[in-house]
This record gives C-alpha cells, structure tokens and sequence, in this order.
C-alpha cells in the first residue's frame, strides 16, 4: 500500500473519528487502498503519533491506485471554508 499525507486546517465544526469523535485544529490526513481496494482514511493531530479513522465507512475501490485521487478530493473537502 503507498500510503498519501497532506496537513490541513480541519474546518469548522472539525473532523468526526470513530474513536475519540471531533478533532479540530492543524490535522493530517493519510490515505490508502489494500490490494483487494479496501481504503483507509486516517487522521491525527498535526506531528502526533495517534492516528484516528474518520467516520463513515467502510469503503472500497474498484481500482487501489484511485486512492490518489480520492486522497485529493478528501483534503479538499476537509480543508475548504465552510458557512
């Protein structure tokens, strides 16, 4: 698995996990797919060691190598402004 990491400002409202529910503040998102597509979506405070999954899930790709994109589109959904 090519795991993919980008840090990003958690909007408002912050970022639902399943284990310690909403986290706010500078975030890391990493992002990948298992051979069979099954993707992960974790993310920590910036510079931690504790990653969390965000809520939702589970989710599976046709093709791993999506993940990318999918990786792209997820940091700009988290990282956008929102009302």
């Amino acid at each position: 698995m090519n795991d993919r990491y980008s840090t990003f400002t958690a909007p408002k409202g912050g970022v639902m996990t399943k284990e310690v529910g909403v986290i706010t503040g500078e975030l890391e998102l990493c992002t990948g797919a298992e051979a069979d597509g099954e993707l992960t979506m974790r993310v920590r405070y910036a510079g931690a060691a504790e990653w969390y999954t965000l809520d939702g899930g589970p989710h599976r790709l046709y093709d791993p190598r999506d993940h990318e994109v999918v990786h792209d589109v997820v940091v700009g959904l988290l990282h956008r402004d929102h009302p």
